[in-house]
């Protein structure tokens, strides 16, 4: 019995320091950019895609340096093509709406005034239904010499999807309870959730079958607020 009680004791010091918990609530917007994949690279580059990423987070911190967090984005996924030394092209496809589940550890400097925070983690996905339509055209090249002649269409083998998350934040304290946050994130895709087949010809050249790919992986760099909160 009193082993039990020393022992109870001496956890008490482990159970006070998860005790010291914050909560913060915030918002965020980034600039994010979609990463594709050609299986053909003679002619094709990859697209230029991009929108804004935006939604709301809640973290919840222990002992004030290791904090798990979650929230709820939304984001465009887009489609495009582009030739290289040519022009391309993009429009909006589907949106998506992301789920990140992630950890992260706070690391102060300046006196606690900047923390340094790296974060890893899963985020879900799921997107609206694709239109799926069957597209063609003609993309001038910029020296007038030729044309390319292009037509695509565009497969949905998935609208729910996973990404892995690595990334590195930086929160810099404004006021006793407000944060303000940068950030940059590599999300890396499992399963394609876009593929698009291509057919294209250069001038007066062999017509070439590709394809084009997305896992819905993005880069972002992120910018946001953070709250604290005394809900629990």
């Amino acid at each position: 019995m009193t082993r039990f009680i020393m022992f109870c004791f001496c956890l008490l010091p482990g159970i006070a320091s998860l005790a010291q918990t914050t909560t913060h609530i915030g918002a965020e917007v980034a600039y994010s950019a979609d990463i594709f994949k050609i299986s053909d690279g003679s002619l094709l580059r990859k697209p230029e895609l991009s929108s804004a990423l935006w939604g709301a987070t809640i973290r919840r911190t222990f002992n004030k340096h290791v904090f798990l967090e979650t929230g709820f984005y939304a984001r465009a996924y887009k489609i495009g093509l582009a030739f290289k030394q040519d022009y391309g092209f993009s429009g909006t496809d589907r949106t998506g709406y992301l789920v990140p589940l992630r950890a992260g550890i706070r690391l102060p400097i300046l006196k606690g005034a900047v923390a340094f925070c790296p974060v890893a983690g899963l985020t879900f996905g799921v997107t609206d239904e694709g239109s799926g339509d069957k597209m063609s055209g003609t993309i001038h090249n910029w020296h007038g010499v030729e044309s390319s002649q292009y037509e695509y269409t565009v497969q949905y083998p998935s609208q729910v999807f996973a990404l892995f998350q690595a990334g590195m934040g930086l929160d810099i304290r404004l006021w006793p309870k407000t944060l303000l946050s940068l950030s940059t994130n590599y999300y890396g895709g499992i399963n394609n959730i876009l593929m698009q087949r291509i057919f294209y010809k250069r001038g007066a050249g062999v017509p070439t079958i590709a394809s084009q790919y997305s896992k819905g992986g993005f880069y972002s760099v992120g910018i946001g607020f953070k709250y604290e909160v005394n809900w629990f």
